[in-house]
């Protein structure tokens, strides 16, 4: 370990930070880390993925637990250093994609200026393996549980298995009997771990083909209570025997209107033609056989019907043909 702060410094330094190599030397690592940590997320949100992979890079290279707890504590530098290996993760995350089967990554065509990226996520989870101290249990789950989402977006669910069981192969004891109290922390813990459970049993093993390990798994289990272990279930279920979806067909059939035929003025004359041959001949009657005009006749166009005006007076509305007609039938 360096004996001075300067010569940590020296260390940190790259091309994308030297503009701070003089004030480095009055600061702190723990700051200094916190620096690099906001640029590397400021540039992940602007969409500048080359500069927030050097300095989130820069960053998890001087990271480890042991460092930082001699100057910063040992429950702060582990929050520290959580933080930067997720920011880490997500920057491996936008900047790569999968090129082959066994897993191995290459940058994305879309991204320029950005070398060095790790080969697997294998490799990852080792080097973040390596930061807390060595042991795989030692990992927050706030860590592991990004890597293993990492390792199915680049269809990879081996690694991701690989790196669930070799965790929960090697929680402390101390780990263990945290899950079993009713002391502080306890809760949250317990919620952690439920959550990897969760992720392991309902995600990765169900990638792989594995749903038998997963109900091997869950009833092995002495931590998990029953009502979880009763709901994992029923999401297993779910997953091996799939409800299959139906669409239900329209019983009633839509009646589509028949368009309305328009006769033509020649149709027209021509069935009024057929109908007066078809019907019989009536003999000539008398005058009182002949249809009443007066029921052809509008109501304003009778004869004698009169109307009342405002001032009273009575006028006389205008006769119509039919009317002056009428008179002249009468009068025959």
């Amino acid at each position: 370990m360096p004996a001075t702060v300067a010569t940590r410094y020296a260390q940190i330094g790259s091309s994308s930070i030297n503009d701070m190599s003089t004030t480095s030397k009055e600061k702190s690592l723990a700051s200094h880390l916190k620096t690099l940590h906001q640029k590397a997320s400021r540039a992940l949100i602007l969409g500048q993925n080359s500069a927030a992979w050097e300095h989130s890079r820069t960053a998890v290279e001087n990271c480890t637990i042991e460092r930082l707890a001699a100057e910063y504590g040992e429950q702060q530098a582990r929050q520290l250093c959580c933080r930067l290996w997720i920011l880490y993760i997500c920057v491996v995350s936008s900047v790569t994609e999968v090129a082959e089967t066994d897993g191995t990554l290459r940058i994305k065509q879309s991204v320029d200026g950005v070398r060095g990226v790790p080969e697997s996520v294998r490799s990852v989870w080792t080097n973040v393996v390596s930061a807390f101290g060595g042991c795989a249990g030692d990992v927050d789950s706030e860590v592991l549980v990004p890597t293993v989402l990492l390792s199915l977006k680049l269809r990879d669910a081996r690694t991701a298995r690989d790196i669930v069981e070799s965790w929960l192969a090697t929680l402390s004891d101390e780990y263990m009997s945290l899950l079993g109290s009713q002391g502080v922390g306890a809760q949250q813990t317990m919620a952690s771990y439920v959550r990897v459970c969760e992720l392991y049993m309902l995600h990765v093993l169900p990638q792989l083909g594995d749903l038998n390990s997963a109900y091997e798994f869950l009833r092995a289990s002495t931590v998990v209570s029953d009502s979880v272990k009763k709901e994992f279930t029923k999401r297993l279920d779910a997953l091996r025997n799939p409800p299959v979806l139906t669409r239900k067909r329209k019983t009633t059939k839509s009646r589509a209107r028949k368009p309305k035929l328009v006769q033509s003025p020649v149709q027209m004359v021509a069935k009024t033609e057929a109908a007066v041959e078809t019907q019989p001949e009536k003999q000539v009657g008398t005058r009182n056989d002949l249809p009443s005009l007066a029921s052809l006749v509008p109501h304003s166009a009778k004869i004698g019907v009169r109307r009342q005006t405002k001032t009273g007076a009575v006028v006389r509305r205008p006769r119509s043909t039919l009317s002056v007609a009428w008179r002249v039938v009468r009068r025959l």
